[in-house]
């Protein structure tokens, strides 16, 4: 059987969720897994196999390609799916129906973002019922990341409940086999989009934790607007750390996970956290942040509050054992294994 991922804009070898989804899914099905992505001058953090790469990074080509609608890009696409034949498609966004409008296989969209923001978002829908009925259509399923999430897409948009399936990310980090030991260690990774992940919050809020360090690893363009605002703010326990490799490395030096994003879909990052004992603090700005903080950390409200912040962090270190056990076992649902055979039901 062959399994293809479009992968698009998301190259597998770099950081993101949608990357990571790619390469846990190539880690469960292996040989059977292929994924095609554009080609990407950011850097290639993970050795990822069977990824075929089309189009060009540079300024020229994309300014062609932009030119001509995405033609250029359409047309590779197309062809290199024709020649691998696949018989499963999963794809990254509805917008890749269009690649497959000659191909006869199985297609299967996943959700990497919230609700909210799913129809809206020129990466998905772009409000366009148009491409929302015809996903209807053609779609074998959709797959999504929570219960919250299914009631959503089939209240609101009436999408047919039969076609919509509810799996969770899977994740690849070890679970931790031992006690963890609290520290006042503080853990964000994420790409540097504060627009999103809005790091602002957390970094402000640091002037009341005079005692934690928050390390923070990622890269993005708003690296240089977190800097300055550091430094407008004198905060000298906070450390931007950059992208890494070394993930299950950072989480060990580390407490707890911080996420204070306005919206995500089904983080992986957090998961990995769990994976390696590490209790959780969320904002409850999406369907699966209840979901994932069950009795492992604390969820706070959507509106930002520090106090309700600070009482967390507080709440957390001084039952550590508590929630870091918790966090384990909530990780554990997340196991390579489980998560194949819940694949394996509709793939096969």
């Amino acid at each position: 059987m062959r399994i293809l991922f479009i992968a698009d804009g998301c190259h597998p070898s770099t950081q993101g969720g949608i990357q990571t989804f790619g390469r846990s899914m190539k880690k469960m099905f292996e040989k059977e897994m292929i994924s095609i992505s554009y080609k990407t001058n950011k850097n290639k953090l993970f050795y990822v196999e069977d990824n075929i790469e089309i189009g060009s990074p540079s300024l020229y080509y994309r300014i062609i390609n932009k030119f001509f609608k995405n033609f250029l890009r359409d047309f590779f696409s197309k062809k290199i799916i024709k020649e691998i034949k696949p018989e499963v498609c999963l794809l990254r966004s509805p917008q890749n129906l269009e690649l497959l409008k000659e191909i006869k296989c199985k297609k299967i969209l996943v959700q990497h973002i919230n609700f909210d923001l799913y129809f809206k978002s020129k990466s998905y829908y772009n409000s366009n019922y148009n491409l929302l009925s015809f996903s209807k259509k053609e779609l074998d399923y959709f797959i999504v990341t929570s219960p919250k999430d299914k009631e959503k897409f089939v209240n609101n948009l009436q999408f047919p409940s039969e076609k919509i399936k509810v799996i969770r990310h899977s994740c690849n980090m070890s679970i931790l086999e031992k006690n963890k030991e609290k520290n006042k260690n503080l853990i964000m990774i994420a790409r540097l989009d504060n627009k999103q992940k809005r790091f602002d919050l957390a970094i402000k809020a640091m002037k009341g934790l005079p005692d934690f360090i928050l390390n923070i690893y990622g890269s993005g363009s708003d690296k240089r607007k977190l800097e300055k605002l550091i430094k407008k703010e004198n905060l000298k326990n906070i450390i931007l750390h950059g992208e890494t490799d070394q993930v299950k490395e950072a989480l060990d030096k580390n407490s707890i996970f911080l996420m204070t994003s306005d919206y995500e879909g089904y983080p992986i990052a957090v998961i990995e956290a769990m994976r390696r004992g590490l209790p959780i603090i969320l904002r409850d700005t999406f369907e699966g942040a209840s979901d994932i903080v069950i009795n492992n950390g604390i969820l706070l409200k959507k509106e930002w509050n520090e106090v309700e912040f600070y009482k967390g962090i507080k709440k957390i270190y001084a039952d550590y054992e508590f929630y870091s056990k918790n966090s384990i076992e909530m990780g554990k649902r997340h196991d390579l294994e489980i998560i194949k055979k819940e694949w394996e039901k509709i793939i096969i």
